[in-house]
Parts: C-alpha cells; sequence; structure tokens
C-alpha cells in the first residue's frame, strides 16, 4: 500500500516540487525491500512443505507497534526473520550496537537489525504467551538478500545469514529442537491470532510530506504519457497523444483513494475528474457498483475501499 501511495504522488504531483526527489528517494528503498523480500522466494521452496510462512506482520503491543518481515513456523521452533536488502560494505558494530555502511564514498549509520530482531521475538513471545500458546523455540536471523553485500563485524555473529545459507540455518535448528511442541491446529491458530492483530501501515501520504491537496495534480491521467485526458461521449481521449479509452477514470478514482479520501460524492468526483456535469460523475459512481450512503443522489458518499483491495 506504501508503494502504490507512493507511486501515485509521484505522478500526482508537480514534477518541479522540492517534495518529489524524497518520494522517489523513499519509493525506491521500499521497492529494495519488497524486491529483497521477493528474492527470498527462490530459497524458501528448499525448506520442508510443512512449515508455514506469515509475511509483513505489523503488531501494537505495549503501545508500540512493531513489524516482522517473515515469520516461518514449524511444529518445534519458530525463525523471524529480520530482512535487509543493503548494497556495498556493511560493518556490525556489536560494542556499539549500530550498522555502518559504506556505499558509494557515502557512510550512512543505521541501528542494529540483530537488537531490532530480538525486540521483536520478545513481543512475539509475549503475544503467544497472552493468547496460551505453547511455550515454542523462537530463533532469530537478519538476512541480507543482495549478494553483492560485504559483511564484516566486530565478532562472529551467527545470526547474520545471506540468502543461500537459509536452508543450511533452518537444518541446524532442525536438529537443535527435537521435541515437537505445536501441533497443525496450533499453528494454524498462531496464524489466525497474528493476523487478526495485524494491523497494516496505512499511513496519509499528504500529510506525511506535507503536500496540500491543491498541489495535486487531478484529472483523468493518460496511461501512455500521463497527460490529462477529457470526456468524450463514452469515452476519455489523451488531450495529447489521442489515446483513448473507456475506463481511464477507475485508475484515477484509485489514485484518489489512495491519496485524498475513500470516500467521493458526486461533486468531488466531477471536480477531480473535470467532468462537465453531476449527472456524469453519477453515472460513473453507479457504473462500479460502489457501496454507497445516503438516500438522495445528492447526499450519497460512495466508498472507494474496493478498488484498492
Amino acid at each position: 500500500m506504501v508503494i502504490q501511495k507512493l507511486e501515485v504522488a509521484l505522478k500526482r504531483v508537480a514534477k518541479h516540487s522540492k517534495i518529489c526527489e524524497k518520494l522517489e528517494e523513499h519509493l525506491a528503498k521500499h521497492l529494495a525491500g519488497l524486491n529483497g523480500e521477493k528474492s527470498l522466494e527462490y530459497f524458501y521452496r528448499y525448506l520442508p512443505q510443512d512449515v508455514q510462512f506469515i509475511h509483513n506482520i505489523r503488531i501494537l503491543h505495549m503501545n508500540f507497534y512493531f513489524q516482522m518481515d517473515t515469520l516461518i513456523i514449524t511444529s518445534k521452533f519458530i525463525i523471524l526473520l529480520e530482512i535487509k536488502n543493503y548494497a556495498g560494505h556493511l560493518y556490525f558494530d556489536d560494542k556499539y550496537g549500530q550498522l555502518i555502511r559504506k556505499f558509494n564514498d557515502k557512510e550512512d549509520i543505521f541501528d542494529d537489525p540483530i537488537e531490532q530482531v530480538k525486540r521483536q521475538s520478545f513481543h512475539l513471545s509475549k503475544i503467544l504467551n497472552q493468547h496460551k500458546i505453547p511455550e515454542v523455540p523462537i530463533e532469530t536471523l537478519v538476512v541480507l538478500t543482495n549478494p553483492r553485500t560485504y559483511i564484516h563485524s566486530s565478532q562472529t555473529i551467527s545470526t547474520i545469514v545471506k540468502s543461500s545459507r537459509i536452508q543450511q540455518k533452518f537444518q541446524e535448528f532442525d536438529q537443535k529442537y527435537k521435541k515437537e511442541v505445536l501441533t497443525l491446529k496450533e499453528k494454524k491458530r498462531i496464524h489466525r491470532i497474528l493476523m487478526k492483530l495485524h494491523e497494516p501501515y496505512n499511513p496519509d501520504i499528504l500529510e506525511y510530506y506535507g503536500i496540500d491537496k491543491s498541489e495535486l495534480i487531478t484529472g483523468v491521467l493518460c496511461s501512455e504519457c500521463h497527460t490529462r485526458m477529457e470526456r468524450i461521449s463514452a469515452n476519455w481521449q489523451c488531450i495529447k497523444c489521442k489515446h483513448t479509452s473507456k475506463n481511464a477514470h477507475i485508475r484515477a478514482l484509485m489514485d484518489y483513494a489512495l491519496l485524498i479520501s475513500t470516500d467521493i460524492t458526486n461533486k468531488e468526483c466531477k471536480e477531480f475528474l473535470h467532468l462537465s456535469s453531476s449527472m456524469q460523475a453519477y453515472h460513473i459512481l453507479h457504473s462500479l457498483n460502489l457501496p454507497y450512503t445516503g438516500a438522495s443522489r445528492r447526499s450519497r458518499t460512495y466508498h472507494l475501499d474496493s478498488l484498492i483491495t
């Protein structure tokens, strides 16, 4: 959802805006993280087929949110993965609890992901205990997915691995823990509990980056050249490249839902899509079979959630 919102913001904010550089930087970071997680799917296939995966869980606990990249649940143990797609030279400074990265003649300092995943393990164990799940060992790993990353540390750290070593670490844990603690029913129950507690990160992008709604480029944008389109009869036509589309308004309404609000009125739809009449807005919204509240046509508020979920 965050990636979608950043992509839409970049499309809807004027290119000369100073905020674009920050949006592009943050989008690149989120995409790198996503690509790192996706790259692990190749290595997951070497694990036993009966293991259970849970990805990207965000839970409120002790008045703060903590997020887990991936959980691997077996009957004997759980592995909690913190996934990093960092490029460059990484130095894990155990003495001061920090990660120093050197890349392209630039040095960055990050919080120690080893301590980060340990904190996640603490919160997870507390939650499982609260829900009467049998006490199960939780192992933590920091997985570095970029194959060109060089790793150095102040001491040998067994919890830092490259993607290709996940299978080896799994086998080590499998040898370490002999007792089966969780039944299939209990593993499924853990999944249900965590999914119920999960609250996806869904920020208000405009508020977060200080973008005023009036700064957005409105209208239906051409999928070919991103220029505004005009409504001609029952079609949309680009004013620049003349590309036509029957349903280009759907993408525009998705943009509205991601950036502005998942609720929209006839008047707001007319203004955002640059329509000539409220009747046009009514027909467009009505044709999408969207749920709405309000009895009369003028007082209706349509709910756009189904377009982005």
